[in-house]
């Protein structure tokens, strides 16, 4: 008589790992005064998310995809509705998000140090409670301070949204990070 023997298996989406990374930074953050620093990791993982997602759907639709996949993102996102024949518009407000997101994004990753002035000081003590404050940063880190999180998590969405209906996906898509199977191994006699 035979014996069954089963083997599981599971398929990893690096997309659907750091989504769920970022979601809980996001929650975690909703529920209590942050300083704008605390969003630099969300800035990183949402770009991290958006770029794997955008890896994910080339190298499920696109054959060639492992060829050009280190090309930069736009790129990716301009060889995506090419492919999938949607017309691409940098001005729709899902790709105006992702180029914000990415420019974010890339003054941490490729940034150099830039010099904020402060305005004149009647006293050394005004001067130092302005470099102590957050007046003295570069203008990209303060669209951080100015109420960010409070929209990002849905223009987030809104771009994976758009990502996904270049092909007919579920919205929710991105955020699919593993699917489990088992294979039955069949022995004859044992």
């Amino acid at each position: 008589m035979g014996t069954e023997k089963f083997k599981p298996h599971m398929e990893f989406t690096a997309q659907g790992k750091a989504f769920e990374a970022l979601m809980l930074m996001i929650s975690q953050l909703e529920k209590r005064k942050h300083a704008p620093a605390e969003l630099l990791p969300v800035v990183v993982f949402m770009a991290f998310t958006v770029e794997a997602y955008l890896n994910s759907l080339g190298a499920r639709k696109i054959e060639f995809w492992d060829q050009i996949e280190r090309i930069p993102w736009r790129k990716k996102v301009e060889v995506l509705h090419l492919h999938a024949g949607k017309e691409l518009d940098w001005g729709s407000k899902p790709l105006q998000y992702a180029s914000q997101l990415f420019t974010l994004r890339d003054k941490l990753a490729h940034g150099k140090a830039e010099l904020i002035e402060g305005p004149v000081c009647a006293s050394r003590q005004e001067a130092e409670d302005k470099l102590a404050g957050e007046m003295l940063n570069p203008p990209w880190f303060n669209a951080l301070a100015a109420g960010w999180l409070s929209t990002a998590r849905d223009r987030f969405r809104n771009l994976m949204t758009h990502l996904s209906d270049l092909y007919g996906l579920p919205p929710v898509d991105h955020q699919l990070h593993s699917q489990g199977r088992f294979e039955i191994i069949r022995s004859d006699g044992d």
